[in-house]
């Protein structure tokens, strides 16, 4: 295996030769902007919604958990693209007339809305993207993390 070696005259870095100096420090200084939530086109156009929804089950074996997919627990609500965020719900109820007790998220690897129960073969672990993700996590008092 080759190696590479890379030679640093230190005196020649600490005497500042070819460092560039920028006056204007306020270049470097980043400001998170925040970003407007705007909704996914396929919860606000039901036809959108249900053509991504049939691509899914032809293309990703997306529908009820049968057989092995049981015993994984695979499913759709504990996916990492499976996304139940407030906002993201809003947009479901208001675009597509869902009720606020139906059990379903927006898939934002699939683009529609699904099932918590059903299964894909797109599934990854960690999810649902929820509200909490935002929640810093870390010690609170008595070492022990606030949930809500």
């Amino acid at each position: 295996m080759p190696k590479i070696v890379i030679n640093i005259d230190m005196e020649e870095l600490k005497s500042g030769i070819n460092q560039v100096v920028d006056d204007d420090i306020e270049a470097f200084e980043f400001e998170e902007e925040e970003v407007a939530f705007v909704c996914p086109l396929s919860t606000q156009d039901a036809d959108l919604n249900e053509e991504n929804r049939k691509a899914a089950m032809k293309e990703n074996s997306y529908g009820p958990a049968v057989g092995n997919w049981e015993s994984k627990n695979q499913k759709c609500g504990n996916c990492e693209y499976y996304n139940i965020k407030s906002a993201m719900m809003g947009c479901i109820r208001d675009g597509l007339g869902m009720d606020e007790d139906a059990k379903v998220g927006y898939c934002e690897e699939l683009d529609f809305t699904c099932a918590a129960d059903n299964v894909c073969n797109e599934w990854e672990k960690g999810g649902p993207i929820s509200d909490f993700d935002d929640v810093r996590e870390g010690p609170i008092e008595g070492g022990e993390r606030d949930i809500f």
